[in-house]
């Protein structure tokens, strides 16, 4: 009898530590941007699969400490371009339920929608909705400070992967260039145009040869992914780059 009920005793024992373990941890995000859009829904336990220091984050590839993240997580944020992706949705039994699909971009529309996205499954609305307010907030004053420089009288060309960003600013965008690099024809039409002002993307920066064909033209290099120069939430970002649009 004693037997028996020891062995009914570690059975017990075991299931426990087996619900423990699988229990969910909270949201994994593939990247820092993904995870800035968590956090400003209301997420308050994230972990990020690509290291905040990664140039090329969408380029990260899975490692095996990370399926125990993503096979335990509560919800799983992407955004489609990243490289793991694939692996994730065909490697792993992920339930369709946790995998959340979002737009990245600094278009204030698209950054509610994301977001809110995000905070109904986590069931935190008001919160977003405040982060959603602040980040209106940083635009709004973005743009005054814009037409106080002058910005939005620039001749301006803007690095593809930039173009919701600039526009959120009331930047008139003459020309946009990339992702890929420009062809030797598409950098004399760029040339002959003459823009005053060069923003290109730090990620995957594609403008040099503008640059040294336009060297009277102000250069700028942007964010899109937070992580460099210490940024980590969208409001981080959009604070940076604005910073570095206004600078001399």
């Amino acid at each position: 009898m004693k037997t028996l009920q020891s062995i009914l005793l570690v059975s017990v024992m075991l299931s426990a530590c087996s619900v423990k373990q699988s229990a969910p941890k909270g949201v994994v995000a593939t990247t820092a941007w993904t995870a800035a859009y968590a956090v400003a829904a209301g997420a308050s336990d994230v972990s990020v699969l690509a290291p905040y220091e990664m140039v090329h984050p969408s380029e990260y590839e899975l490692r095996p400490g990370d399926i125990s993240r993503l096979t335990h997580a509560s919800l799983v944020v992407y955004a489609g371009y990243e490289l793991m992706v694939d692996q994730i949705k065909e490697g792993l039994k992920i339930s369709p339920e946790k995998l959340v699909a979002i737009t990245t971009s600094y278009s204030v529309e698209e950054i509610e929608a994301s977001v809110m996205q995000i905070a109904k499954q986590l069931g935190t609305e008001d919160i977003a909705a405040g982060n959603i307010e602040e980040i209106k907030r940083l635009f709004a004053e973005g743009r005054e400070t814009v037409q106080q420089k002058g910005l939005d009288k620039e001749t301006v060309l803007v690095h593809f992967f930039q173009e919701s960003f600039i526009r959120e600013l009331g930047i008139d965008i003459r020309l946009v260039f990339g992702p890929a690099p420009p062809e030797p024809r598409r950098i004399l039409d760029i040339t002959r145009a003459n823009p005053s002002l060069i923003i290109d993307n730090a990620h995957n920066p594609v403008g040099g040869p503008m640059k040294e064909t336009l060297p009277e033209a102000k250069y700028k290099m942007l964010l899109n992914f937070p992580g460099m120069y210490g940024t980590r939430s969208l409001a981080d970002v959009i604070e940076f780059n604005l910073k570095q649009l206004v600078e001399p």
